[in-house]
């Protein structure tokens, strides 16, 4: 859909918010954030680029600040891109807004939001696309002054769960995907590489909900799970990476591959199809790569090298059986 049908059905779907002009402005600054995060990506071409690509499709963004229309309708973007969008959305419903300036070492570009009070809110959408796609706690909507009036709230974790209770995105803070993840924590703490890794990649709980997430929040999302309940194992015991296959017009299929690693190896492939992780054979694994699956997204991926190892190992226990 193009800017405007986006606004209508924004309009259609908000909420009647209660509470003062600054609250009602807030509340719809951050409905438009939650709605513009459920259905935009992370761009894996800029997220696996090399520095001339990352240029090539940061300049891109930068040439679309007029041509609106055109980001509205793309799923995946950038920062710079999905700025433009939030900020000229906000200006459709009255609040005023801009991207900030650029850092230059990150080149990264985040909106700024100005309510009437003169309060200042900071509200880096890229960086939360993860935590809405997963119904997580949102991280980066943030206040950066007060405003003008001693008796307005704080916009804190607290405010923000009641905003999300009125969105109807969750019922109770209970339903946060990261009390799923404390469960986590208290269920592997005493389980093998192989245990824990079946346990996460199995657990029904924490794929519900996660159905329209983009390729890099899936990515960002596992890991940061792997961070919290395994790390005792993480990069050790149980190894992360990135796999691919090339399309048409040099365009890329990315997935991720996660293996725990004992005696032996038990890998794992995310499915686009079936929206999570499966559980694969060595012996697969090796007529994937053959037909044409790449492991590695990036260069010297920690975990390609030991995974290749024992694929290696295991065809040559295989060719030993066969002439026995």
């Amino acid at each position: 859909m193009n800017q405007k049908e986006m606004i209508e059905k924004l309009k259609q779907n908000m909420p009647d918010f209660k509470g003062n002009e600054e609250e009602v402005e807030i509340k719809k600054a951050f409905y438009v954030y939650v709605e513009l995060g459920k259905i935009k990506a992370f761009d894996e071409r800029y997220y696996f680029g090399n520095s001339q690509t990352r240029r090539k499709i940061y300049r891109l963004a930068q040439s679309q600040k007029n041509r609106i229309d055109e980001i509205a309708r793309e799923r995946k973007i950038i920062c710079v891109s999905l700025t433009y969008l939030y900020c000229s959305i906000l200006r459709e419903f009255g609040i005023e807004a801009f991207n900030s300036v650029v850092d230059k070492e990150e080149e990264h570009m985040k909106p700024i939001i100005k309510m009437k009070s003169g309060r200042i809110l900071v509200a880096d959408l890229q960086q939360d696309l993860e935590n809405i796609q997963t119904r997580s706690r949102i991280e980066h909507f943030e206040q950066q002054t007060r405003g003008d009036k001693e008796s307005e709230f704080q916009l804190n974790q607290d405010v923000i769960t009641e905003m999300l209770i009125e969105l109807g995105y969750i019922k109770r803070k209970e339903d946060y995907k990261n009390e799923e993840i404390k469960r986590l924590q208290e269920e592997v703490k005493n389980q093998s590489p192989h245990q824990a890794l079946q346990t996460i990649l199995e657990d029904e709980l924490l794929y519900r909900g996660n159905e329209e997430m983009g390729g890099i929040e899936v990515s960002k999302f596992y890991r940061g799970v792997f961070r919290k309940v395994i790390p005792n194992y993480l990069e050790k015991k149980i190894f992360v990476f990135h796999c691919y296959r090339e399309k048409e017009e040099k365009q890329k299929d990315y997935t991720i591959c996660v293996f725990s690693e004992e005696d032996n190896v038990k890998p794992y492939l995310f499915s686009k199809k079936d929206r999570r992780f499966l559980k694969i054979e060595i012996s697969k694994m090796r007529e994937l790569e053959r037909e044409g699956l790449k492991f590695g997204a990036r260069k010297k991926e920690n975990g390609v090298s030991k995974l290749r190892k024992y694929m290696k190992k295991q065809l040559e226990n295989k060719r030993e059986e066969e002439f026995k």
